[in-house]
């Protein structure tokens, strides 16, 4: 199976056929420059290999036939270069042998996705490549939502004066930031307020803890809302000499090119002029967030309780999330939108004409209830409940009502 990406190849071998199809789906979507074909055995990756150079092999240990030793030590053998990611759930003193490469990778299974992410990126992107260049732009928080959008993972250190601010993506997410006077909220908000300087993105960095927890979208309108009010509380006047105001970008630079700057690159380095705020109306920009976000606190009420999240299907995005404790509601968003696009996909292949109502899942120790909404089924509801206390029936009726009193 091929999921595509644009020209560049991964080859990835498994004999799970469902594990390597969701891990290509997702990293076409982190790497969107590249397709990901997928082999069930080691004689078809192999022939995978054989057929054209790829740029990196992904492979399981212990498959039928062909092992993934024979394979790596067969895709060397065409390749010597070749980066190379092993995966295993059965460690193996075999597996030293493969690292002898460039940029090889070992993970034991279960794993996070974003290790594998991280070792892909530092796979595909050498630290003698990248792109690198000036662009000016309006406000840090423009930034930081192209890195969301495209969902990126890596660190974005940003430099001001004699300050650095640094701030951590995953898979989109923002889960971290550090300024000079902290970490969390206040850190985050401290670095958007700066006025200029220059940051540059190193692509896979992972980060070291969490101290963020609201979503992306509060983060950025509380930036805009403090930027605004900072504008407002400045003197009106002429700007004083040698300041720097807000520029376009190059009209030299297309959407589509930035876009994919963006994305594909490993470490951009960009500087940005002085600040002229944003042109906002607040209650517009807060009133849908603020919907969801008091929807899904109704949802605390039901018995048995654990998280509750407002997912994008199409992009995996988490739009907002409540409770969730030790279950990472942002993993489980971009997993589950996995799970309802199959579902999906499913239904249209047996040519069914109809709607998801819901989705159960059963744990031993969970119920994890996925919900489409009727309005607009791009968007669908993901709550997790214990399952000794939960009531399903009362818990569907419950996110109904939810949905009803929900405006996107």
């Amino acid at each position: 199976m091929t999921v595509w990406g644009k020209d560049r190849s991964i080859v990835l071998a498994d004999d799970e056929e469902a594990l390597a199809w969701s891990l290509a789906a997702r990293l076409v979507k982190a790497f969107p420059n590249y397709r990901v074909e997928t082999a069930k055995d080691g004689e078809s990756a192999l022939a995978l290999v054989e057929r054209a150079p790829l740029d990196l092999l992904i492979a399981d240990i212990r498959m039928p036939g062909m092992s993934g030793i024979d394979l790596v030590m067969g895709a060397r053998s065409l390749y010597p270069d070749l980066p190379v990611i092993v995966m295993t759930a059965f460690k193996s003193a075999d597996v030293a042998r493969l690292d002898d490469g460039p940029f090889t990778g070992f993970l034991e299974k279960p794993f996070e996705f974003e290790s594998l992410v991280e070792l892909v990126a530092n796979a595909l992107t050498p630290a003698s490549e990248g792109f690198s260049g000036a662009i000016s732009v309006q406000t840090l928080p423009d930034i930081v939502q192209l890195y969301v959008l495209s969902s990126a993972t890596g660190l974005l250190r940003v430099r001001h004066r004699s300050f650095e601010g640094q701030i951590y993506f995953s898979q989109g997410a923002i889960l971290h930031a550090v300024s000079p006077s902290g970490t969390g909220d206040d850190a985050f908000h401290e670095i958007m307020m700066w006025s200029a300087g220059e940051f540059s993105m190193r692509m896979g960095v992972a980060a070291p803890e969490r101290s963020l927890h609201s979503n992306w979208q509060e983060l950025i309108m509380e930036s805009v809302r403090r930027i605004d009010e900072a504008r407002r509380s400045s003197p009106p006047g002429p700007p004083t000499a040698g300041a720097t105001g807000w520029t376009q970008r190059p009209p030299s630079i297309s959407d589509d090119e930035l876009d994919q700057a963006f994305t594909d690159f490993a470490e951009e380095a960009i500087s940005f002029a002085a600040p002229r705020a944003p042109e906002i109306t607040p209650e517009p920009m807060t009133e849908i967030p603020m919907n969801i976000k008091d929807s899904l606190a109704k949802l605390n009420q039901i018995d048995g309780f654990v998280g509750a999240a407002l997912v994008d299907s199409e992009s995996g995005m988490l739009l907002g999330q409540e409770g969730g404790g030790n279950l990472n509601l942002e993993v489980a968003a971009a997993g589950n939108t996995e799970v309802v696009r199959a579902k999906r996909k499913t239904m249209n292949n047996l040519a069914l004409k109809d709607g998801i109502e819901d989705i159960l899942i059963t744990l031993g120790k969970q119920y994890h209830l996925i919900r489409p909404l009727r309005a607009r089924n791009t968007l669908f509801f993901y709550v997790a409940l214990d399952r000794q206390r939960a009531n399903l029936a009362m818990a569907r009726l419950a996110l109904a009502d939810v949905e009803k009193d929900l405006q996107v």
